[in-house]
């Protein structure tokens, strides 16, 4: 019998419980970076403080849990300075923060990636952006393709259940070639929400060169017409 998904309601949880922080930062990692995902999540801890920090990772790639990962990593979460929450497929990248939304509904979540060194705090600035365009995505180095506009993955503010339906991010075949940003992009474009740039200039640099969550096999604007073509008869 097939593995049935979590729900916002049953995902396995572990360290820190939300406290009412204002916002929420959520990241995912895989077996090749689950081992330097510690000197992301100390970056973030030093950097933003006063954020909740979620860090989402699959079952079905690692079938022992808690007891499958690094030292290193359950330090975090035994201190209780992280919470890592569970899902069971492994979605890749799409899971990075569509899940942590689906329990954290009511709070802002703001994006991260496993190989970055955070070096400000972004999530402070992307949050006090938001406060002034609360109806509006704020992100650090917006793209534009084909006068698409998309999001960046590694520092993105989202408002509160701005994407509430995770069903797309739950689709093999979309997991399978990657572009989760691009889809987000597509789906936030569909819902007629804008994308406000904060600063081009990053606020972080990469701590491993291990290949991303996100395949690189399509050009954004290929992407973007996969989704468009599996996704124009679903109401988002």
């Amino acid at each position: 019998m097939e593995h049935e998904e979590y729900t916002a309601e049953n995902y396995p949880s572990f360290g820190k419980k939300y406290a009412d922080e204002k916002a929420i930062i959520s990241l995912t990692s895989w077996k090749a970076r689950i081992n330097t995902v510690s000197k992301t999540l100390f970056s973030l801890i030093k950097q933003c403080p006063g954020f909740h920090i979620v860090l989402v990772l699959s079952e079905e790639e690692f079938p022992k849990m808690m007891d499958e990962l690094p030292d290193n990593l359950k330090l975090f979460v035994d201190n209780e300075l992280i919470e890592v929450l569970w899902v069971y497929r492994n979605y890749r990248c799409f899971k990075k923060w569509i899940f942590t939304m689906d329990k954290y509904r009511d709070v802002p979540i703001i994006s991260a990636d496993d190989d970055c060194i955070y070096t400000e705090n972004y999530a402070q600035n992307l949050y006090n952006k938001w406060q002034e365009n609360k109806n509006s995505v704020i992100t650090y180095k917006k793209y534009i393709f084909d006068n698409h506009h998309f999001q960046h993955g590694p520092a993105t503010c989202y408002p509160p259940s701005v994407i509430t339906d995770k069903i797309p991010f739950m689709n093999m075949e979309f997991v399978k070639v990657g572009g989760d940003d691009v889809l987000v992009g597509y789906i936030l474009e569909q819902k007629g929400i804008k994308i406000i740039e904060y600063k081009k200039k990053v606020p972080y640099y990469f701590h491993d060169t291990f290949e991303p969550l996100s395949a690189k096999t399509l050009y954004p604007k290929n992407y973007y017409r996969l989704f468009k073509n599996k996704l124009k008869n679903y109401k988002l």
